[in-house]
């Protein structure tokens, strides 16, 4: 399915004979808004979600796909002479419509994002809407049909309609999640955290947007930051526009916003926020300060940012220091000890033969160490580090996804030729957590201080020592693992 699914968008998107046509009707929706003047601005800011701070088009469109497929039900159910009571066309007949008025929303908001949309993107989207408008054509029609009294021929319609709905809605997530079409295109990199010194402020003429490059090191990459001098103040934004990633700093300044100069959304130089579409998300916004006529700046974070800075990790290392046990280890110690236990554990395995019966016996023993180890970082450690490192959520996606391979590898019986090369592969996978943690995570954890490292230490040890003693633990970590070998 997914091959031919592939070979339809790509036959779309390389389809040159759909330009003409598809730049037909971007010009028509053109005609209707510019006859509008200023007034088709506030206009096609609303129908683009600029408001609502996402794109309303997919909002309004889960009304007709929801509604016609609830009708659609009702419907077969009806053909297949099963029917709850005898409101029951009548619900149909609701959805339906609904549907179909949910549906003409969907399609102006649609009209107005098509209009931003150029290349194969724009190919793509002709057929979208083609598709949908054929829906749209036969749901009314099979109103019209059911009003006659004529409900098969009715039925018939609007399962053809639901049919081409569901082309349609492939294709628009097509756009969305393949080509990336409102999708938030803005750079979110948390860096500089510190503020960090850029250019000469005599460098910098009045509305003129000048860019500058930092260096995000976790990504590897450079971030483009736009500065703009606006009536005596520097203000600063993310040069990639959240919309389709347009170059900022080649754009202009206009009412106290900087204007992109490809598809003109228009954002506050205050606040990086949205003043006209079809953007509906927020541009990155960075703090400035002149120090010694030089323009410094650092990132204002995003709500719920991961990444830690300066004075948070400042402030996490006033806290009062704990006392710890007497003879108490780091945690980092502790934990690494545990990483060794686990490599062993590994290498025993891959060395004893597919046939010997104590490999399943061993295999188990890991399961339940790695159990372990998953439960005391995500209880205690990664609790204690987050406010000074950004790696958690990694380390616990990197978590998921060992749980999903250990469960592989416990289906497998150890004289399955397979059991060798997933086995290797999870060992691969376990090495690399245990290392990215080893090379980051505990070396932003001695940022605790050594008296919190020890006093975790000694949680992490007690924890260790109580899942292997309970009964209840072991019992339980049995029984999930037998579950995972399918016994």
């Amino acid at each position: 399915m997914s091959r031919v699914t592939e070979d339809w968008t790509a036959a779309i998107e390389a389809d040159a004979r759909l330009d003409r046509p598809a730049y037909d009707v971007s010009h028509a929706a053109s005609l209707v808004l510019h006859p509008m003047g200023r007034a088709a601005k506030p206009l096609q800011n609303a129908l683009h979600g600029t408001w609502l701070g996402h794109p309303l088009h997919p909002v309004l469109a889960t009304i007709p796909v929801g509604a016609w497929t609830l009708a659609f039900a009702i419907d077969s159910a009806e053909t297949l002479g099963v029917e709850a009571g005898p409101a029951t066309p009548r619900a149909a007949d609701i959805a339906l419509a609904a549907g179909t008025i949910g549906a003409v929303a969907a399609a102006a908001a649609g009209i107005a994002d098509y209009r931003q949309i150029h290349g194969r993107d724009r190919r793509t989207g002709l057929v979208h809407a083609a598709m949908n408008t054929t829906a749209l054509a036969l749901a009314a029609g099979s109103l019209l049909l059911r009003r006659q009294g004529r409900r098969r021929a009715g039925r018939a319609a609007s399962a053809a309609g639901w049919a081409a709905m569901m082309g349609g809605a492939y294709l628009g997530g097509h756009l969305v999640y393949r080509r990336g079409v409102g999708v938030d295109q803005a750079d979110r990199s948390p860096e500089p955290r510190g503020f960090q010194p850029v250019m000469p402020l005599g460098t910098l003429e009045e509305d003129r947007p000048r860019r500058v490059e930092i260096w995000d090191e976790a990504a590897r990459a450079a971030i483009g930051v736009v500065l703009v001098l606006h009536r005596g103040r520097v203000h600063a934004l993310g040069a990639r526009c959240s919309h389709m990633g347009g170059p900022l700093d080649e754009g202009w300044v206009q009412d106290g916003g900087l204007v992109c100069p490809w598809h003109g959304s228009r954002y506050c130089l205050e606040h990086g926020g949205v003043m006209d579409g079809p953007s509906t998300a927020p541009q990155p916004r960075y703090e400035t300060r002149i120090v010694q006529g030089v323009v410094e700046l650092r990132r204002v974070p995003d709500p719920g940012d991961e990444a830690p800075r300066p004075e948070e990790i400042a402030r996490e290392q006033q806290r009062p220091q704990p006392v710890p046990p007497p003879g108490a280890r780091p945690a980092d110690e502790v934990l690494f000890e545990h990483h060794e236990l686990m490599r062993r554990l590994f290498e025993r395995i891959a060395k004893m033969s597919p046939t010997d019966p104590e490999r399943r016996d061993m295999m188990r023993v890991l399961a339940g160490e790695l159990q372990i180890h998953e439960h005391v970082e995500d209880e205690i450690f990664y609790p204690e580090v987050r406010p000074v490192s950004e790696d958690v959520p990694a380390a616990h996606a990197e978590h998921q996804q060992l749980a999903d391979m250990l469960a592989v590898v416990l289906r497998l019986s150890p004289s399955d030729p397979e059991f060798e090369a997933q086995l290797r592969s999870l060992h691969e996978a376990v090495d690399h957590h245990a290392t990215a943690e080893e090379r980051s995570m505990f070396v932003d954890a001695r940022r605790l201080g050594d008296a919190r490292l020890r006093e975790m230490g000694a949680r992490i040890e007690a924890m260790l020592d109580e899942e292997r003693a309970s009964l209840a633990r072991r019992s339980w970590r049995d029984l999930k693992i037998r579950l995972l070998e399918g016994l």
